[in-house]
């Protein structure tokens, strides 16, 4: 996707060229032809128009309704994924009752997407499945109890750096990485003193 022309352009803001992204990338909406409920694309006021491209090709080939009045309020910190283990993503917006599909651009730790549908289930809405370019229908990036176990008995004062609820899989999976979270906040400090001075 990186490398496709529009990809820039569409990550920038434009919709247009997101459109064009999507339909180079996806050849084939049949899969979403029986799709019902909201198609909830993950959204900022301004940059990114991927997911809502994505979303507004979703809808237009199923019986599903764009939810276009969400949106995702704060950046991430950083790229790296020790800064994308702090990232907490903050929604607002009007969450109409019914079913969700979330939608976004790519699957990388899955905080994104589970901070979305933390915030239409706190609202009200049932979110029942999630889909990015390249991957079939899921919920993957939500930990099972027995990751959350685990996690806990490697590092029984977890809650003092995270807060378990949030942590998706692939977190819970790169901080059962390391010897400590000792170590772990130790790298983190140290990402965020190099940023400062280059």
């Amino acid at each position: 996707m990186l490398r496709n022309k529009h990809y820039k352009a569409a990550n920038s803001g434009s919709l247009e060229s997101a459109f064009l992204l999507i339909d180079e990338l996806v050849r084939d909406f049949d899969a979403f032809m029986q799709l019902t409920g909201f198609v909830c694309p993950v959204q900022k006021p301004t940059g990114n128009k991927i997911p809502l491209a994505l979303a507004t090709r979703i809808v237009e080939n199923s019986n599903s309704e764009l939810c276009g009045s969400i949106f995702l309020m704060n950046n991430r910190p950083g790229d790296s994924m020790i800064d994308r283990m702090y990232f907490d993503p903050e929604y607002s917006g009007d969450v109409p009752a019914g079913k969700y599909i979330l939608v976004d651009d790519v699957f990388t730790t899955g905080a994104t997407l589970k901070g979305l549908k933390t915030y239409i289930e706190s609202n009200g809405g049932n979110v029942v499945s999630a889909y990015t370019l390249g991957s079939s229908k899921t919920l993957l990036f939500e930990a099972s109890k027995l990751k959350l176990k685990m996690l806990k008995a490697r590092y029984p004062d977890i809650e003092r750096y995270f807060d378990m609820a949030r942590l998706t899989i692939v977190q819970i999976d790169y901080l059962l990485r390391f010897n400590s979270l000792d170590t772990f906040h130790q790298l983190y400090v140290k990402s965020q003193v190099e940023k400062q001075f280059y």
